[in-house]
């Protein structure tokens, strides 16, 4: 079962909302582009090993995706881990294009006439195994087996591993063969070691330790909150910015109407700037028209607020994003 379940990077949809709140001739616009298509290509691997981690029998697994835990003075990122009484196992996921080719103290990417030089998945994902035993340790959880993949999520990625290196071919696979290797993790070790309460005090503390890498993209890519195109967008023909008038929206290039258009310019903001606002400042974003509006708006939304009147300030509800 999903404890953790898996949702699309903060990160990503930051930089996606920059995106389309941009200038299309921005300088910075290749470059985050390119920054989009790194984080989306991450995700859609992490996708495909969602797909088969859900045919798991129910039972057997607690699975945790994207998990960010410090130790020492860094953070390190589990993209899936699966926790049963007779231990844990953790996935990695590659969505690389072109050919990969793994040897004992590298992997090289071979792509469109480049070739990049990354650490070897092996060691890393041996560095993550060491790490969680040390972050166990340190919180008082008794020893247990672990152990680790590396999941190809790519299907058209040609996979080549050094002859002879015996590790890497029993502990990389293709994302199909995925089940395969759970399955024989499963079996192999048969013997329960943590009994329920230990599992439960386990799952609390991955939960309460996560810790997600929040990233402010405006400082990222040197932007200016002056640059940014502020108004709500038309959810139709996507055009900024839209038009209030009696409590509807109007689009002005296509005349859709919307009551609701301001949320997700709200989310915008949140994404773009910070986790509050004055009256002021979110009635310039939305361009709205007075005071007495934006106040009717942040009531219906019921916003959490500290302050009074003039002095008030709205707070970004859990879970709004």
């Amino acid at each position: 079962m999903f404890v953790k379940d898996l949702s699309v990077p903060l990160n990503l949809r930051k930089a996606e909302t920059l995106e389309k709140r941009i200038s299309q001739n921005h300088p910075i616009l290749l470059e985050l582009r390119t920054f989009i298509k790194n984080l989306r290509s991450g995700y859609n691997g992490e996708r495909k090993m969602h797909y088969y981690l859900g045919q798991i029998p129910h039972k057997r697994f607690y699975i945790f995706h994207d998990l960010r835990l410090p130790y020492g003075e860094g953070y390190f990122q589990i993209d899936a881990l699966l926790l049963s009484p007779s231990g844990i196992l953790m996935i990695d996921g590659k969505n690389n294009s072109g050919k990969l080719i793994i040897e004992k103290n590298q992997m090289i990417q071979e792509f469109m006439d480049k070739r990049i030089v990354y650490d070897n998945p092996i060691a890393q994902a041996q560095r993550h195994n060491l790490l969680l035993t040390y972050f166990f340790e340190k919180h008082k959880i008794p020893p247990m087996p672990i152990d680790s993949l590396v999941a190809i999520c790519k299907s058209s990625t040609e996979l080549c591993i050094s002859p002879g290196y015996a590790i890497a071919e029993k502990k990389i696979c293709r994302v199909s063969e995925l089940l395969g290797k759970i399955d024989v993790f499963y079996h192999h070790l048969n013997k329960a070691i943590l009994d329920h309460r230990t599992i439960e005090k386990i799952k609390r503390l991955l939960l309460k330790s996560h810790t997600p890498l929040l990233t402010d993209i405006l400082e990222k890519f040197s932007i200016h909150p002056f640059e940014l195109i502020t108004g709500v967008q038309c959810p139709y023909c996507f055009q900024f910015a839209m038009i209030y008038n009696r409590k509807n929206w109007i689009c002005p290039f296509c005349h859709f109407i919307s009551q609701d258009a301001h949320i997700d310019a709200i989310k915008d903001y949140f994404l773009l700037n910070h986790s509050s606002f004055t009256n002021k400042e979110i009635r310039t974003f939305l361009h709205l028209p007075s005071t007495r509006i934006t106040t009717y708006f942040m009531s219906s939304l019921s916003f959490p607020f500290t302050g009074t009147t003039k002095s008030r300030v709205y707070h970004q509800p859990q879970n709004f994003l």
